[in-house]
């Protein structure tokens, strides 16, 4: 059995010879029909062919088709597969990345855990202060600490 690979193999360059010339004739094609007048493709005895009004009708159609998908359908199929704003998963999830230093005996913020683990809750956790003039490492804050910096620390 072949193993697929991305790599280009002699019958993807064949493929891709043959679509490069094909789109070539097609647009050479396309520009004589919508450029060229009808009597020298009469003279060609060249008759059946579609009105003129086919040649921008058709790309602009497109263009309107291609606008849709990108600003109203695309976005909308995001739209329905993120979760709702009041799912834990929008907070937190098996991919999160978060810096414990240490669990502290403090004082938690709520009485409910919503953890899945009672091992990884993070009700009890103190997280890393960023040093200064270093970048710290690339990882998710809590909503908490978020919280607890933007807002409980200035009334204090």
């Amino acid at each position: 059995m072949t193993e697929h690979t991305p790599a280009p193999t002699p019958a993807r360059s064949l493929y891709g010879f043959f679509l490069y010339l094909f789109s070539k004739t097609t647009l050479i094609v396309y520009l004589v029909w919508a450029v060229v007048p009808n009597y020298y493709l009469h003279l060609f005895n060249i008759h059946y062919y579609p009105d003129k009004y086919w040649s921008t009708a058709i790309p602009i159609q497109c263009l309107v088709a291609l606008t849709l998908f990108a600003f109203l359908i695309y976005p909308s199929s995001n739209l329905m597969l993120t979760c709702n704003i009041d799912n834990y998963n929008t907070i937190a999830d098996q991919f999160s990345h978060v810096n414990v230093k240490e669990k502290l005996t403090l004082k938690p913020l709520t009485k409910i855990c919503v953890c899945d683990a009672k091992s990884k809750c993070f009700k009890y956790c103190h997280f890393y202060e960023a040093k200064e003039n270093t970048v710290p490492q690339l990882q998710d804050l809590d909503l908490r600490f978020v919280c607890r910096k933007l807002y409980l620390d200035k009334h204090l």
